[in-house]
């Protein structure tokens, strides 16, 4: 408020509440009445002209016009500031910017705007006599124990966790970011053990005002290695790649970590589900902070470094050659996962804040040209995934550079011929999901390369011969691309650990005569003795696969350190003789495998949707048997080893415990189609007097197109069945007339979602097999229910109904009448409009209730 006054400089180490302090100046009433306009700008170690004068722009709602330059936008800027009087704070300053250039004009008694920079440390060619300093010191002893004791909780109480507590909030030296962030980190923590570990770490040195900056980061990695779970710390580390000071949209983000298989699930759902669940772990840990009104989220500069730190370090005493940051942002693929699964620490590891030059990270940023070849010069990690580009830089000079990430630039056509030729120390490259249609032969100059990830380069037809001098490559992952064959060179790649390929080929007859008649050339497979992971894909139905078959089997038999698999059996013989020669498998070392017995046949479209083969995928032992008879020992052998199982077309079983509950009770993920037989799915006349139960462990259970189904069980079968079941979908079963019999209800306490589509004969979800005044809830943990082309369906159940969150009605016009009661509230509901004005309510007002609690949603067309 001093008229004197026109620049001010806010001085504090990182971590201490700088840009705390700045955004309470903002909204102090006072504030608020003094300037015109008040505009806050993040300036970053990275800045340039063109970012702060978008940043201007936006909060005076302006815009930058295409083709304006940053000195036509810097006049522009004159003109409007010259005559407002206003307020301009600039955060996170790491040296003095020419505001001129910018377009700021000078503040001065005169205009009484007032300007105000936040640094870190002031370098000795500041000018000391134009500014104001106001220092923001530490928080005080007494402060900071009320701040960790308020983060902390009750556990804080305990005798004996206080003498450490006392220890680490000394060892956060009063910086509120490492006191919240550390408190949140241990908070209702009761092992004393690990209060006894953090006070050793924290007291190593004391963390005070003048400290490096290293030093504090070391601190914050303590809550790092606080993170129970692996998919957790790496989804943290990912938030770090994109443009600093970025708010990222949640649900983006969320999507952005599925993709990258960071986040799964059982099902699709699930997996947004966990990702929801991994922000908000991360947010409460105040790794993460909230943003517009909760939509987005960002990381504190001094969380980024912490992060970039762990992606630039180095794992200690290890012959694994990746870094620890590549083991967690390509966890799929890193053979040492297994140190951070089980709530394991991280690695030890020696952390220091990375220069700048070493990451050029731009994802999602939107980007429609490459950054410069300057600014690729110094770089080891370049992570350019998710935006827009069409073109790279010719030929970069880049010598240092070890991982670069181009994955999901969809309109990326072509890499230059040169690109590669100065790039000696790549180890990752991942260039999934562009449409590249070929590599270039300066391929090879990627000596050092360990892993190429090609996944969803859909039009990728041909590896070049090159990629058999990557000698070094442990990784090669070609799924969702149109190989037609692998090269032979590809025989040179003795370290190769992961080989994901998938094979095109073509319903048209014309097509496939043109084809390659070898899809793998004999003696490939065989030599690569040190495969951990054989993923071969195949298009249904070719029948060059039948040929290939007969010596690629017996080369897998060979494969002494297979722990994952996934392959195509034609014959019955095929498998007999993997399960009888294959070491992994007879000493159950295959953890991972996703088996197809059979001989498929080519179909122009598939009766499953594409998320439900999602969700089956997501599986870790699969078995899909197709187009087969009766039941062979070597299926129930693999069925008995397997947790989801998808019976597709099989021509004689009349229901699904024909194979033994013995052999189907671990599935938690089972799918059948398009089986002629089937009446039920178990007959209690088929339960053994030693079973506990049927299906126990079953989670989900879709069902398409059994033309003779009637039920899904009859009888009373053993407590426990079904105990598991959260996901039930029924589509094409024209002779089921219900669903469940009331019964059954007992088994299905944990039923969420349940699906009934095409169904034309069923009158009725829950038929009661007595009368009953109940008036508990009937399906307590139901969610979501879909109920579309039911012609004949006139009743759900009796009684009140569970309190959903989803109901969707399509098709149904028997149906007059829905359980709903006023209790249910939140709910979002999809119907016809036309269905849903004719409905008949026992009163007006719960029809007015739901319209005015809940979420109408009408649609005529599906």
């Amino acid at each position: 408020m001093n008229n004197g006054t026109t620049k001010i400089v806010v001085l504090g180490t990182a971590g201490v509440g700088k840009t705390t302090v700045l955004k309470a100046l903002i909204n102090h009433p006072n504030t608020k009445r003094m300037f015109d306009a008040t505009i806050l700008v993040t300036v970053s170690r990275y800045w340039s002209t063109t970012k702060i004068q978008n940043q201007v722009l936006r909060q005076l709602s302006l815009s930058r016009e295409y083709s304006e330059t940053d000195s036509q936008v810097a006049e522009r800027l004159l003109g409007v500031l010259k005559v407002r009087k206003f307020l301009l704070i600039l955060d996170d300053l790491w040296e003095q910017i020419d505001l001129g250039a910018v377009g700021i004009p000078d503040s001065n008694s005169e205009n009484r705007c007032k300007i105000i920079m936040a640094f870190r440390k002031l370098d000795s060619g500041h000018d000391k006599n134009e500014f104001k300093v106001v220092e923001i010191k530490t928080v005080s002893e007494k402060e900071a124990r009320e701040l960790f004791y308020e983060h902390v909780g009750r556990i804080i109480r305990s005798s004996d966790i206080q003498s450490f507590a006392e220890t680490i909030v000394k060892g956060c030296g009063g910086l509120p970011l490492l006191i919240i962030v550390t408190g949140r980190a241990l908070a209702e923590e009761n092992d004393v053990s690990k209060w006894r570990d953090a006070s050793i770490k924290f007291s190593l040195s004391r963390t005070s005002n003048g400290c490096q900056t290293e030093d504090v980061i070391q601190r914050l990695k303590f809550s790092f290695d606080q993170l129970k779970e692996h998919d957790v710390k790496s989804c943290f580390l990912h938030c770090a790649l994109f443009p600093e000071d970025q708010d990222v949209n949640i649900f983006n983000f969320i999507e952005y970590c599925i993709k990258e298989g960071l986040v799964t699930g059982v099902a699709q759902a699930d997996a947004k589900k966990r990702g929801r669940y991994i922000v908000d772990v991360l947010v409460s840990a105040s790794l993460l902070q909230v943003t517009e009104g909760g939509k987005s989220i960002k990381m504190h500069d001094l969380i980024r470094d912490l992060a970039l730190g762990i992606l630039s370090s180095v794992q200690k005493d290890s012959k694994f050659p990746l870094r620890v940051g590549d083991q967690f942002l390509l966890s799929a693929y890193s053979r040492s996962m297994e140190l951070f699964n089980s709530g394991s620490s991280s690695p030890s590891t020696s952390l220091c804040v990375p220069e700048g030059n070493q990451f050029l990270l731009r994802t999602g940023a939107g980007l429609a040209e490459p950054p410069s070849e300057e600014e690729w010069k110094h770089a080891k990690m370049v992570l350019l995934s998710d935006n827009e580009l069409c073109t790279l830089p010719e030929e970069p000079n880049c010598p240092e550079l070890l991982t670069l990430f181009l994955q999901r630039n969809c309109f990326l056509r072509v890499i230059p011929p040169s690109f590669f030729n100065y790039m000696t120390s790549l180890e990752v490259l991942n260039l999934s999901g562009t449409r590249i249609q070929s590599l270039p032969e300066t391929l090879v100059k990627l000596e050092k390369l360990l892993i190429l990830i090609l996944q969803d380069c859909k039009c990728l037809f041909m590896l070049p011969s090159e990629v058999g001098f990557l000698v070094r490559l442990e990784v090669l992952d070609l799924q969702g691309t149109e190989i037609d064959k692998l090269p032979d060179e590809h025989g040179e790649l003795e370290f190769l650990r992961r080989l994901e390929v998938p094979f095109y080929g073509s319903i048209d007859d014309g097509e496939y005569v043109k084809l390659p008649r070898q899809l793998i050339s004999c003696g490939i497979i065989s030599k690569l003795f040190n495969l951990e992971t054989l993923c071969i894909v195949l298009y249904p139905g070719d029948a060059r696969w039948h040929e290939d078959v007969k010596y690629i089997k017996t080369e897998v038999c060979k494969l002494k350190k297979l722990s994952s698999l996934c392959f195509h059996f034609p014959e019955i013989e095929h498998v007999q003789e993997f399960l009888t020669a294959s070491d992994p498998w007879k000493n159950k070392l295959l953890m991972e495998f996703k088996f197809v017995v059979g001989r498929e046949v080519k179909d122009i479209s598939s009766h499953i949707p594409d998320f439900l083969d999602f969700d089956y995928n997501q599986q870790r032992q699969c078995l899909r048997f197709v187009n087969g008879e009766k039941k062979p020992d070597e299926v129930l052998q693999i069925l008995a080893r397997s947790t989801a199982f998808y019976l597709d077309n099989h021509l004689d079983i009349e229901s699904l415990s024909n194979f033994g509950l013995s052999n189907v009770n671990g599935l938690k993920f089972c799918l059948i189609c398009e089986c002629p037989r089937i009446k039920t799915v178990v007959r209690v006349d088929e339960v053994e007097e030693d079973t506990n139960a049927a299906f126990p462990l079953l989670e989900t259970l879709s069902i398409h197109r059994l033309w003779n189904l009637t039920s899904i069980w009859e009888g009373i079968l053993p407590e426990g069945s079904f105990a598991q079941l959260r996901i039930l979908s029924l589509h094409g079963c024209p002779k089921l007339e219900y669903v469940f019999r009331s019964s059954m209800i007992q088994y299905l306490c944990k039923l969420e979602e349940l699906v009934i589509e095409d169904c034309r004969g069923i009158e009725q979800i829950i038929v009661e097999e007595e009368p009953t005044h109940s008036d508990s809830v009937v399906l307590p943990s139901l969610k979501k229910l879909t109920l579309h082309y039911l012609p004949a369906l006139v009743n759900i159940c009796r009684g009140p109904w569970p309190l959903f969150e989803y109901i969707s009605f399509y098709r149904c016009p028997n149906l007059k009448k829905i359980g709903i009661d006023s209790k249910l509230k939140d709910v979002m509901i999809k119907a016809e409009k036309s269905w849903w004005d004719g409905l008949e309510w026992e009163n007006d007002e719960l029809c007015l209730h739901l319209e005015n609690c809940s979420t109408i949603i009408f649609q005529d067309r599906l």
